[in-house]
């Protein structure tokens, strides 16, 4: 941590010495019978041993100067009753004004602009103690008495006039007055009587703010004027080659994601323009794509951020389209936190209420219809199945005999394989690859979604891209109709531009 002071404690310190300054008190008439009006001094620190010792100049003949007023703190302690939110940042926009640079003076036009990032400051209470020293009665009392009737229970302090300075303002307020340090029966060594006035301050201990100057954009590199028809373009600003705009990430870094480990990669080895992208709905392709992992630290120093382990927040974006036809953007966020075991890996912790809503009722397995035994399932039960069962040449449901087979001709000739075969267990069933089939009370296996058709068979609706989830490994996929097969929904590879992170 960088060093820094702002000297807040030793502002409360003088704002409190302030407090208890310019008090006086009137002697008793002199020779000539007059009295005089003297100030009472007010220095800081407790009656310590060095201290006493200062005061009497090294010597044990010297009286202490009477009266005045010592200040010091007795304790200062966390206020846990005042905590608020410690990772709250507050934002100030302020403009100044400019300066002219010949007279080194404010003019009245509008100068630079700048961002305040003020951090949640940290609560304390300090504990005062002013000591009155007097010398004889009638002087504690004239002090007391100008004291103490200021304290109606306290006293408003200022320690700054910022206008951003968000804890400027406190009070003091007198907890508990003991009125002589004398024991009785009292002495004759001592002759100074000391008086302590016990105070209470509620304070703000804030952690450097930082400044950042407005950025303002000066040029834009992007000309919508066509110079062969000699006119503005409008159909670059209203038309579809608006969609040919570009995002940006830092660094042209992409992302591969995995369960919920997430992978940054360098930029792209080539122009290869059909790589994986959620953004566009494609195939998540190769990994070999994209450059080499890079460490979360590089992308850290390229923003002049740290990532707040559980705070900063990643958003992954996704094209879709509704159950209207409508083009939208799916968003999904979570926090994250750098791997501690490894630095090149953010681990997510992903809000579910930003993944896609189903649009199927959950599957309870992906399978492959000819090496598994769905002899065991219930009525209800949902598959979606990754290879084809029956034949459409072939009513009957058997595609295969009784041997062991894994796949049959277009004419249902088999053709023989070791891997064990459960064709036969699907019954008269006749579905397709990506298709999800159900169980119903005649003990039957019903299709419910045709991937030919893209079609939800109970009611017909069509939509472009469906979402389900496999309550066996919580996995959400998602089914791409141009594709004609499903992929994990929000897992894998994102293009640059199509994923940013608030630190």
């Amino acid at each position: 941590m960088e060093h820094f002071y702002d000297g807040q404690i030793r502002r409360y310190i003088l704002q409190f010495i302030r407090m208890m300054s310019n008090f006086s008190y009137v002697t008793g008439k002199n020779s000539k019978g007059q009295s005089e009006t003297l100030q009472v001094p007010v220095k800081y620190g407790d009656m310590s041993r060095q201290v006493a010792q200062i005061i009497k100049k090294g010597s044990e003949n010297t009286l202490i100067a009477a009266p005045q007023i010592s200040c010091y703190i007795t304790n200062v302690a966390y206020d846990r009753d005042r905590m608020l939110n410690p990772y709250h940042i507050d934002k100030k926009h302020i403009r100044e004004r400019a300066i002219d640079p010949a007279t080194g003076q404010y003019t009245g036009a509008p100068g630079q602009s700048h961002t305040i990032e003020r951090i949640m400051p940290t609560p304390f209470q300090i504990n005062f103690r002013a000591d009155i020293f007097t010398t004889n009665t009638d002087q504690k009392l004239q002090i007391l008495e100008q004291l103490l009737v200021l304290f109606n229970p306290a006293l408003e302090l200022q320690t700054t006039d910022n206008f951003l300075d968000w804890t400027s303002l406190s009070y003091v307020e007198l907890t508990n007055v003991n009125y002589t340090s004398r024991a009785i029966p009292q002495g004759i060594a001592d002759e100074i009587d000391v008086a302590s006035l016990d105070f209470l301050t509620p304070i703000y201990l804030s952690p450097p703010a930082k400044l950042k100057k407005l950025g303002v954009i000066e040029k834009i590199i992007m000309s919508i004027f066509d110079e062969e028809a000699g006119e503005v373009d409008v159909d670059g600003i209203l038309g579809e080659s608006l969609l040919s705009r570009q995002n940006v990430t830092p660094g042209q870094y992409a992302l591969l994601l995995l369960g919920n480990r997430i992978t940054l990669l360098g930029e792209q080895k080539n122009n290869i323009t059909t790589h994986a992208s959620n953004r566009a709905n494609k195939v998540f392709e190769s990994q070999s794509q994209y450059g080499s992992k890079i460490n979360w630290t590089k992308l850290e120093a390229l923003y002049s951020k740290t990532i707040q382990n559980g705070i900063s927040q990643i958003k992954l974006q996704q094209s879709a389209t509704n159950v209207n036809g409508d083009d939208i953007i799916v968003e999904v966020t979570g926090t994250v936190s750098i791997d501690p075991q490894d630095d090149f890996t953010l681990l997510l912790d992903l809000d579910t209420d930003s993944v896609p809503t189903n649009t199927l009722d959950a599957v309870d397995a992906v399978i492959n219809p000819l090496t598994f035994n769905p002899s065991s399932a219930t009525v209800g039960t949902r598959y979606l199945i990754t290879e084809d069962i029956g034949a459409k040449k072939n009513t009957d449901g058997k595609t295969a005999s009784e041997t062991d087979i894994l796949s049959s001709d277009d004419d249902g000739t088999p053709s023989a394989d070791t891997v064990p075969n459960f064709a036969e267990a699907w019954g008269t069933t006749i579905a397709s690859a990506n298709d999800i089939i159900q169980k119903d009370s005649a003990g039957n296996w019903a299709r419910v979604f045709d991937a030919d058709a893209n079609t939800q068979l109970s009611d017909s609706t069509y939509t472009s891209v469906q979402y389900v989830t496999n309550t066996t490994t919580s996995v959400q996929y998602k089914w791409l109709p141009d594709a004609g097969y499903w992929v994990k929904s929000y897992e894998g590879f994102y293009e640059p531009g199509s994923w940013s992170i608030e630190f």
